[in-house]
């Protein structure tokens, strides 16, 4: 374990997984400090302020979510790929055993990521308006594609096939902005337009706002 690597956190903590594929199940968080983007939708707007962080070294952080006593782990943002120690910060929990989620927008790459690449790190892209632009490099790794259904985002911009083909378990996840209604409706109606084009997805909530969990 590399001990002198220092890593900016904003929060530690175990919670329930309120999104995605994993929702419903316990998971231990790591949120890192710093983001590219600045969506107009975001509920973690500390996670970027440059203040709102401390700095851990990799043992620590292992210290911590060990006490936990899970071995499911989100690491999540702002944004993970900003982070350029982010595959040591995978690597460490992968050797000791843990499923490893990681929420990206997609946009950055570290090529760290090929070397400690294996079948219990899970990738999650949620592309971003309005671009939705995702990382040539990152689409094979991709589990899972997680589109925030907004007033603006278009069947176009989810069904794109020369990547969705490339996602490894074709996973697409339609998550209404803020659980607001006619955000679940316009899901609905895209939801029904995929289907048309042969492609399965899975309308999901933000859970843990329902359960009022962090």
């Amino acid at each position: 374990m590399k001990d002198n690597i220092k890593i900016k956190v904003v929060e530690i903590f175990r919670t329930v997984e309120g999104e995605g594929s994993w929702v419903g199940l316990p998971v231990s968080f790591i949120r890192l400090e710093g983001c590219n983007l600045r969506c107009p939708w975001c509920d973690t707007p500390y996670s970027y302020d440059g203040k709102t962080f401390k700095e851990y070294s990799l043992k620590e952080l292992f210290e911590k979510i060990e006490g936990f006593g899970l071995k499911r782990l989100c690491i999540t943002g702002g944004e993970p790929f900003l982070t350029k120690e982010l595959p040591d910060l995978i690597k460490i929990f992968l050797d000791s055993g843990y499923k490893v989620l990681v929420e990206t927008n997609g946009t950055l790459w570290n090529e760290g990521i090929k070397s400690i690449y294996n079948e219990n790190l899970f990738i999650v892209c949620s592309p971003k308006p309005p671009s939705y632009y995702i990382h040539p490099d990152l689409i094979e790794y991709i589990s899972e594609l997680k589109f925030v259904i907004d007033e603006y985002i278009k069947l176009e911009n989810i069904y794109r096939p020369e990547i969705l083909e490339k996602v490894k378990n074709k996973t697409v996840i339609l998550q209404p902005e803020s659980n607001l209604k006619d955000r679940v409706k316009k899901a609905l109606i895209l939801q029904d337009e995929l289907l048309k084009k042969g492609v399965e997805s899975r309308i999901i909530p933000q859970c843990h706002k329902v359960l009022g969990l962090p």
